[in-house]
């Protein structure tokens, strides 16, 4: 998500964040750094209070700085100070929707769901496509509110409320604006001193020089040692030990990359009057449907030139390729210790789920000879399921991430999200 900075006053502010919940209260940084990791950021801001934890991460090579003040994260505190009045009185605000003008002329977007931004729910870009983007969020309904400058009010939003950007900024008491450190981007890791890293990179060039030169002659050694054992092992006609299986989970994307790829795809809720029927995502492509309403097939293609569109004229399908890096091999846990918790929390939450256990591949037919034969996978697969109703999918993928579990394909119908996947486990 292109990074937007911003000066308002004296205050440097940032949009376009990527937001993901964090569940572990009380390693929250640690947890926000892993995924800091597995996503290639190295900057992120924490929010947090009764509800909801999340972290919001960018990267310096976008235009991101350290220290500017999260501009998602300064309205979503106000918000959540003052409430909001709607439906006749004044309360909470869990689900909003945001559209800004900015000093710069750029607009600025927000969509908070169950007071957490949506992983793509924060960005900045022109008027119109903030709007495109409000007016297909706000077709998914369940919203409290849309809040926004006034020249919104002729959309037809309900529970519309007319603000400005400045007067949702904190303030302190004379006027100026107020911007706590908590809501700033911070280094991932800290930076250590020249002088102490110049010292630190000596030491650890001498002692990899000399732990090198160790790990050279134990290689030699045990190479040495297993070239006479399997000798000794052929001599006697026992077999060799074959190679292991490679890991399956190693080539598929992690489940917060496949689930952030597939929600930056889906910007075409709506195509030239076209309404879209499903959607679905795996780490290949990005497929769309549409059905006609009392569009045409001429305004269709207008807006998506490459749509492919049935015989009949009524329904059309875009594919968009995917490429997604995936190298994690990950130490596999028990089935108990990784199935038993995941089910659990997904129950706490009412999510439906449909699981069960893969069977085995049978093993080739034998030839009587030992040595050639293949080994079997030392793991077993699982394939799951999952209903997530109104869940965003990076809530969905937050519950997901966890060693050999991946999503193989995401689908999206009616506002309804539905996640197929498989785990690996011992």
């Amino acid at each position: 998500m292109a990074i937007h900075n911003i000066q308002i006053g004296k205050n440097r502010f940032v949009c376009g964040l990527f937001w993901q919940s964090l569940s572990r209260p009380r390693e929250l940084l640690k947890e926000a750094a892993g995924l800091a990791k597995r996503i290639d950021c190295d900057l992120m801001v924490l929010r947090k209070n009764q509800t909801t934890a999340q972290a919001g991460f960018a990267h310096s090579r976008d235009g991101a700085r350290p220290n500017a003040c999260s501009l998602a994260a300064a309205v979503s505190e106000t918000l959540a100070l003052e409430g909001a009045r709607y439906d006749g009185e004044l309360q909470e605000v869990h689900n909003w929707l945001g559209a800004f003008k900015l000093p710069d002329g750029k607009w600025a977007y927000f969509a908070v769901r169950d007071a957490n931004f949506l992983p793509n729910g924060d960005f900045a870009g022109t008027q119109e496509e903030v709007l495109d983007r409000l007016l297909g969020d706000y077709a998914l309904g369940g919203w409290n509110v849309v809040i926004g400058d006034a020249d919104l009010a002729g959309h037809g939003f309900h529970n519309f409320i007319a603000k400005p950007i400045e007067t949702l900024i904190p303030h302190k008491k004379n006027g100026q604006v107020r911007v706590a450190r908590t809501l700033m981007l911070r280094p991932v890791q800290k930076k250590v001193p020249w002088r102490m890293l110049g010292a630190a990179s000596l030491a650890l060039a001498i002692g990899a020089a000399a732990a090198g030169y160790a790990y050279q002659r134990k290689q030699a050694e045990a190479e040495r040692l297993r070239r006479i054992e399997e000798a000794a092992r052929q001599a006697q006609g026992k077999p060799v030990k074959k190679a292991p299986l490679p890991h399956p989970w190693r080539t598929k994307p992690v489940p917060v990359a496949l689930a952030q790829a597939c929600v930056d795809k889906l910007t075409r809720v709506s195509a030239g009057g076209w309404h879209l029927d499903n959607y679905t995502c795996s780490a290949s492509r990005a497929s769309y449907s549409w059905v006609r309403d009392l569009s045409t097939v001429d305004f269709l293609k207008a807006h998506v030139p490459d749509a492919l569109v049935e015989m009949n004229g009524n329904r059309a399908l875009q594919t968009v390729p995917l490429q997604l890096p995936a190298d994690l091999d990950e130490t596999l846990l028990g089935s108990a210790q990784l199935i038993e918790p995941l089910i659990s929390r997904l129950q706490m939450l009412g999510v439906g789920l449909q699981f069960k256990k893969e069977p085995a591949p049978a093993p080739p037919p034998s030839s009587g000879d030992d040595k050639n034969a293949v080994p079997l996978p030392d793991w077993q697969t699982y394939s799951f399921v999952v209903n997530g109703g109104g869940l965003p999918p990076g809530e969905l993928a937050a519950i997901f991430d966890l060693p050999g579990v991946r999503i193989e394909k995401l689908a999206y119908q009616g506002g309804s999200w539905t996640v197929e996947g498989v785990i690996y486990a011992k």
